[in-house]
């Protein structure tokens, strides 16, 4: 497989993932991904969730597992580097779908 060239002046600039939401069908299956083979860390659950976090993150959690009949993705957010890259987000994505 060939190693993409770095692009060094991306139209926003992604820091980290901030929040993101997963519905999965199987909280236990999820629980030994994320947790026992990722080494994300758990940091509260309910009957119906998991709430994840990497080990330097200073957040309660940035990933909530939740149960779900079928697997989705239902929230996905980015910290952003700056407020010129907040602006031009949007933008970008708006130029992406008009061109569907």
């Amino acid at each position: 497989m060939p190693i993409r060239k770095p692009i060094f002046d991306p139209p926003f600039n992604v820091v980290r993932s901030s929040h993101v939401e997963l519905g999965v069908r199987d909280l236990g299956r999820a629980r030994a991904f994320y947790v026992d083979c990722l080494g994300l860390l758990l940091t509260d659950e309910t009957r119906d969730a998991l709430y994840l976090r990497g080990i330097e993150e200073r957040n309660h959690h940035s990933i909530v597992l939740r149960r779900s009949r079928e697997p989705d993705v239902r929230a996905l957010g980015y910290k952003l580097a700056g407020e010129d890259d907040i602006e031009r987000t949007p933008v970008w994505f708006r130029r992406r779908t008009a061109q569907r």
